[in-house]
């Protein structure tokens, strides 16, 4: 009975065979011969594959049953002759048992929603793979799949309770009256509530099985690949054809959407980062970690988006420029949350470099430099970070800035080359990074060019998301005792280097077989620490949101260790400044300030939050978690309504510039809004003080 399980399909519904096992054996070819860290492809290996690619598939362990894992246990230490042979047994096994148990589920699913739900139970939703189990017999499948269900009609049932209370709202719609679809929750008893989620609930669903069934089974292929793949470190991954056309235009300069990355965790189309003056950014309510529940196109019903694969969810919100999105997001507090977004061109040039001065109320200027990345122009028509950075340097000590901030914060890296040459601006020559291949050959990158840009007090603003070249940089203006470093604890800890390679580079083919990237080389400071895991620890250090979390590069199991080489010869910053002392002046003023105790307090909120990964399904019970946590998040709201009491003004040139240029003229406004919100920025200031 059980091989009944598998509805074995023929080749031609997973694609070309023979490519499938090109592309598999050279993945497998490159990573052994040209990976920094070459694995050895064994037993131990295999296991990790196969719990890394089951977690992928089916991360709630609501898909398959327990006997399907008892069927698919035996090929746990055989994931590695399948890599080896390029033998997709097991790869096609689990996609067909996939899609069969789809097909139980959306009758379930029909079935389960036909009528209401019980709601007095005692069951719980566990959102952990570590902790919760695949269901053992049939009955317990089925529970576990109607309370998935049961969350997602509890968790709109709440949301038109709230709603219901809302008057402001419901007088403006009330103004203008209700389109005759929309379902209006005031005075609705339980029942009718109830009857609207569960309708809601039964619509996303039958989408949701509608879009997975019309995905290709070979569309899973670059999921089973990087199940291998992200064994060798978190930074080495294979892109399919199609996702390299995604990675292809988000390189090309402009982008119809709303301007946010995204990444898939546990299900949840989640954000990472939004770009600067982008549709999503300028209107200001979407946030880094909001976890996208639906979307919906304009007016049209929302289609929910939990459990979708992420490239599937992106290309539901992109859209035309002029467009509307409207997208309900669970926030890192618990509470939900509509936010609509008129798509619109995402320019690029929000990633450059940009300038202000910051006057503090005692007379002085100080200049801040904000760089998102180490940018580099390949094609000779764009801009290079280096040479943007001296220009805005350049402006800014036109007016008379007694010091200088520099914040990386966030900023993933880039090319480093323009590192280097970035560091050059305020050190005078010298060594700034060491770079080692896997076999020991080492080349150290050096600042060549004589005399700086700046040579007065400086203070870099890093975060946890700040990484790779952003290290590199802290690092070594770290070690040349050249700039104080404030932020979070430490840096994200990417200290590894990539490319970006066609596959067909390596079988000589002009076919298409896709993209493959991986890790060639580590960085290490000058003074011979690498910055993989340990990241640059702040001379002065706040709290944030992350503090109580780890999200750096070592909670990943795959990444590759710390170590240390020999420190390169090299001269301290001749007018240097008394750390020490600096760091005493700003403990005394931090342990005072009640913002960042507020900030410190938030942190281990959302810490709680994040280790709270059993929702109880009772409606009593759920709707006191939701208005606890509603409640409690209140809390917080100051943290949103800081000001810092400084004035923030564009240099010179860009003043001029705004004249005509009302687009930059209202990015800048929006930029300088949120800088004068920012309790960083202030200690910063105070920081650059005690240094003159």
């Amino acid at each position: 009975m059980l091989l009944l399980a598998f509805c074995f399909c023929s080749p031609m519904q997973f694609g070309d065979d023979d490519k499938t096992k090109d592309i598999i054996k050279n993945v497998r070819r490159t990573l052994s011969y040209l990976h920094f860290a070459p694995q050895d492809i064994n037993d131990q290996f295999s296991e990790k594959v196969y719990n890394a690619y089951i977690e992928n598939i089916d991360p709630y362990k609501t898909y398959m049953k327990g006997s399907d894992m008892v069927f698919f246990d035996k090929y746990k230490f055989k994931m590695d002759e399948f890599f080896n042979n390029e033998d997709l047994t097991f790869y096609r096994q689990s996609i067909d048992t996939i899609y069969k148990r789809i097909d139980e589920l959306e009758k379930l699913t029909e079935k389960s929603l036909s009528k209401p739900l019980d709601y007095s139970t005692q069951d719980e939703l566990i959102f952990d793979f570590e902790k919760d189990h695949f269901a053992e017999n049939q009955a317990q499948w089925e529970n576990k799949w109607k309370n998935r269900l049961k969350y997602s009609i509890l968790q709109d049932i709440l949301l038109m309770e709230e709603s219901a209370k809302d008057e402001k709202a419901w007088h403006k719609k009330d103004s203008v009256g209700l389109s005759k679809d929309e379902f209006d929750p005031r005075g609705k008893t339980f029942d009718q509530l109830e009857a609207e989620a569960r309708s809601s609930v039964k619509d996303n669903m039958a989408d949701f099985f509608r879009r997975f069934k019309k995905r290709k089974k070979e569309d899973w292929l670059s999921i089973y690949i990087n199940s291998f793949t992200e064994q060798f470190d978190p930074h080495t991954s294979y892109f399919s054809p199609k996702e390299n056309e995604d990675f292809e235009m988000t390189m090309s300069g402009q982008l119809e959407g709303i301007g946010a990355t995204l990444a898939d965790e546990k299900g949840y189309p989640t954000i990472k980062s939004l770009v600067i003056g982008g549709p999503a950014w300028k209107q200001g309510e979407l946030e880094v970690e909001d976890q996208i529940t639906k979307v919906a196109q304009g007016t049209k019903e929302a289609v929910s988006v939990v459990g979708m694969l992420l490239d599937d969810a992106i290309r539901l919100i992109r859209g035309e420029k002029g467009t509307t999105v409207v997208l309900t997001v669970k926030k890192k507090d618990g509470s939900m949350k509509e936010i609509s977004i008129v798509r619109d061109i995402v320019e690029l040039e929000e990633t450059f470099a940009r300038s202000a001065i910051i006057e503090d109320g005692n007379g002085d200027k100080f200049g801040i430099v904000y760089l998102p990345s180490f940018y580099l122009n390949y094609d000779g028509n764009g801009h290079d970070a280096s040479d943007d950075v001296k220009r805005e340097i350049e402006e800014l000590k036109k007016s008379n800035i007694k010091g200088l901030v520099f914040d990386v914060r966030s900023n993933g890296g880039g090319d480093l080359s323009e590192c280097v040459e970035i560091v050059g601006h305020f050190i005078d020559k010298g060594p700034v990074v060491q770079v080692v291949r896997s076999d020991g050959n080492k080349k150290v990158y050096q600042d060549e060019k004589p005399g700086v840009i700046w040579d007065g007090p400086m203070v870099i603003m890093v975060n946890e998301l700040s990484a790779s070249a952003s290290e590199i940089f802290a690092a070594a203006l770290q070690d040349y005792n050249r700039a104080v470093v404030i932020g979070s604890k430490k840096t994200f800890g990417k200290g590894t280097v990539q490319t970006v390679r066609p596959l067909s580079w390596f079988m000589n083919s002009n076919d298409e077989y896709g993209m493959l990237k991986f890790t060639i080389q580590k960085f290490y400071r000058i003074n011979g620490g690498s910055t993989q895991q340990k990241g640059v620890e702040s001379d002065i250090i706040m709290p944030d949101r992350y503090t109580y979390m780890d999200i750096s590069e070592g909670a990943r199991d795959s990444a590759l260790p710390w170590d240390q080489i020999a420190s390169l010869k090299y001269k301290t910053w001749p007018n240097s400044f008394d750390l020490q002392k600096i760091m005493a002046n700003s403990r005394k003023r931090l342990e005072a300030n009640p913002q960042v105790k507020l900030l410190d307090e938030y942190a281990q909120y959302v810490k709680l939050l994040d280790n709270d990964k059993q929702i109880p399904l009772n409606y009593n019970e759920f709707k006191a978690r939701f208005e606890k946590r509603n409640q409690e998040s209140k809390k917080y709201d100051e943290l949103t309504e800081f000001k810092n009491g400084l004035k923030i003004s564009s240099p010179s040139y860009e003043t001029a510039l705004m004249v005509n240029d009302t687009v930059l003229k209202e990015r800048r406004r929006l930029w300088h809004k949120d800088l004068g919100k920012d309790v960083y920025l202030k200690e910063t200031i105070s920081v650059l003080r005690d240094m003159q």
